[in-house]
């Protein structure tokens, strides 16, 4: 989520944020993160459980058996991920969390595939209400966090670099707004979903609850590289000028004439 870039005089840290240096490294650039570093966490997380789903519901006795194997291979890739880097990925935590949760609420209620189909639902609901939330208490709302960390990852540079787009002169604003939209995107989505998973069987949700969440996360990735690169150039132009967003003319107080009696 890219609000901003400039090279004008007083902008020199979104000038190396932008080319590299200092902050960045190589060809990367702090912004919207890159669908293609996106693609195996999609297919993982929705592509291989919804096949797996299909494959083993006619050899196991319910939907939620079902559910939970076709769950454990996200879940474990998860886990093969974090073995690998060393590092917790804050997305997989939150997928892996939910999959536990789900299947504990699942055997408690005696085989429930309800909560098995709800359970991504209920966590974007609450990162939708999370998001609306943060705009009102945080400096920084999560927007720009999840933005930070699915482009910049770990990597401590990068991290300096992407912190900068929240100083440039749109950055604040922008960060807000794309905060706002994604939040009642979201609580949008998991609102249909959750409806579905009531009252449609549990392959027919399957199968259209992924176009659900594509249609709706499309629309919102294509809004925010749109409105991110049109804050771009706008914050380029402010930087330019000189100018801070928003753009306030400031009153000067009138002289005092010292014969004038106060």
């Amino acid at each position: 989520m890219d609000p901003t870039a400039g090279t004008a005089p007083g902008a020199e840290g979104a000038a190396g944020a932008t080319t590299g240096t200092p902050g960045g490294d190589g060809d990367w650039v702090p912004g919207v993160p890159s669908i293609r570093g996106m693609l195996p966490s999609i297919i993982g997380g929705a592509v291989v459980p919804l096949a797996v789903y299909f494959i083993v519901r006619h050899h196991v006795h319910s939907d939620a058996d079902a559910l939970i194997i076709a769950g454990i291979f996200p879940a474990a890739w998860i886990i093969f991920q974090f073995i690998r880097e060393r590092s917790v990925d804050l997305v997989g935590a939150i997928v892996l969390s939910g999959f536990v949760v789900g299947v504990v609420a699942s055997t408690l209620l005696g085989g429930n595939a309800y909560v098995l189909k709800a359970r991504d639902s209920a966590f974007t609901a609450v990162f939708g209400i999370a998001c609306l939330v943060s705009i009102l208490i945080a400096e920084r709302p999560a927007i720009f966090y999840v933005g930070r960390f699915l482009s910049a990852g770990n990597d401590p540079e990068r991290n300096a670099a992407f912190d900068e787009l929240h100083e440039l002169p749109t950055g604040r604003h922008t960060f807000r707004v794309l905060t706002a939209v994604w939040g009642v995107g979201l609580l949008i989505e998991a609102s249909t979903r959750l409806t579905l998973a009531a009252f449609v069987p549990t392959g027919v949700f399957l199968s259209i609850s992924p176009i659900i969440t594509a249609v709706a996360i499309g629309a919102m990735f294509a809004f925010t590289v749109r409105y991110s690169n049109r804050s771009r150039v706008m914050g380029e132009a402010m930087l330019a000028e000189g100018q801070t967003y928003p753009s306030v003319p400031v009153s000067q107080p009138e002289p005092v004439n010292p014969t004038t009696p106060l």
